[in-house]
């Protein structure tokens, strides 16, 4: 008996010292408050307002330790809201979207200083592992039939936390800025939509989701659930259903919403009708080399029928955007309008340097690499 109180004892105060730890060097909010104003050459805008409305996509700068709390995740996206609306670009009507996986790197959130300072995203996660130990062994061992248990179980452990933050801060924006907000996605445990407009988060497979939040601050239905994952999140993903239909009605209009690699197949237009006024996309990418590099093709799901597999090597990663993705094929849909927001910034060894695809009035604009923050504006006719 004595001995077994001693082992108690002992792990007691082991899982106390743990704790401890975790705790430490947690860095202080008011440290790191993202301050400053986004540059006036920074924002771009195209055609004229003509009170129909608007798309504005934003391209936050964002580091790893821009998710260290919610005031500074909060304060990073709401200064480009506040210079939007010193411009005059946000209305009633006005949908603002930003980039894929925006939401997914709130798995960091509250973690020690030295994780946001890690050479690497492998570091990274090796790191918050170590500090949230029990929840990661948890999810492992009941993780779902997915070939990389181990992202599984870093983002499941935290993803109803990760989710709770992501809405209360888009919420809180959309309400503020009385602004459809189209919030990129973020990876989830089984999400959906309650029937007063909250997100619900249960235990389960991972999805890449789309939110978009309404200008009171309700979680418009549907989530859009990423159809055609790339090989890497297929490794912890899974792929939403191709029978969703992806249209969410706006103050301006019908709202087509595709994540990503989405964009570049046929299928995922289907239920898209030609009343739908606009087509938002959301994208992660990656630095401006990529881009220009040779395209490899196809990645995680077999091209449709209607791409020419002679192009794979021959033509950049860019033209293929151009060729293959939103531009030609939401044209070919009945869509006039849209627009694809790329991910910008430095996460860890991640660089995104997100340029952003218009397309206004069947014709398609590339604009440059984001060297840092951008605000680009479309008005609608």
């Amino acid at each position: 008996m004595k001995l077994f109180l001693r082992i108690f004892l002992v792990l007691l105060l082991a899982i106390l010292l743990y704790n401890i730890w975790i705790l430490a060097g947690v860095p202080k909010q008011h440290t790191i408050v993202t301050r400053g104003s986004v540059p006036a050459d920074a924002i771009i805008s195209f055609g004229v307002d003509s009170g129909k409305g608007n798309i504005v996509g934003i391209q936050p700068q964002l580091t790893a330790l821009n998710y260290a709390n919610i005031p500074t995740f909060k304060e990073s996206i709401k200064i480009y809201l506040l210079e939007a609306r010193k411009k005059n670009l946000l209305n009633e009507k006005t949908v603002v979207v930003f980039p894929e996986y925006i939401g997914t790197w709130l798995v960091a959130y509250e973690q020690k200083e030295s994780l946001y300072q890690e050479p690497n995203i492998e570091a990274a996660m090796k790191a918050l592992v170590m500090t949230n130990i029990f929840k990661f062994t948890a999810e492992w061992l009941t993780a779902p039939d997915v070939k990389d248990k181990t992202k599984y179980a870093a983002l499941a452990m935290k993803g109803k936390q990760a989710g709770l933050i992501y809405q209360e801060v888009f919420s809180a924006l959309a309400q503020e800025f009385k602004v459809t907000i189209a919030a990129g996605s973020i990876v989830l445990p089984e999400p959906s939509v309650s029937a007063d407009g909250k997100l619900v988060i249960k235990k389960g497979p991972l999805y890449n989701t789309a939110v978009v939040f309404n200008p009171d601050g309700k979680i418009a239905s549907p989530l859009v659930k990423k159809i055609y994952p790339v090989n890497d999140e297929l490794s912890f993903t899974k792929s939403g259903e191709d029978t969703q239909i992806p249209v969410i009605n706006t103050p301006a209009g019908k709202m087509g919403l595709l994540v990503c690699a989405d964009s570049w197949y046929p299928t995922a237009y289907e239920k898209i009708s030609p009343d739908v006024k606009m087509l938002v996309v959301p994208s992660l990418g990656g630095a401006d080399a990529v881009w220009n590099a040779p395209w490899k093709g196809y990645n995680g799901f077999k091209a449709p029928t209607d791409v020419d597999t002679a192009d794979y090597g021959k033509i950049s990663e860019g033209d293929a955007w151009q060729k293959y993705s939103m531009g030609p094929r939401a044209v070919k849909a009945g869509v006039h309008y849209g627009m694809n927001v790329f991910f910008s910034g430095q996460i860890w060894d991640m660089k995104a340097e997100g340029r952003v695809l218009v397309l206004n009035k069947d014709s398609l604009t590339v604009l440059p690499p984001a060297t840092g923050g951008r605000i680009v504006n479309l008005w609608l006719n």
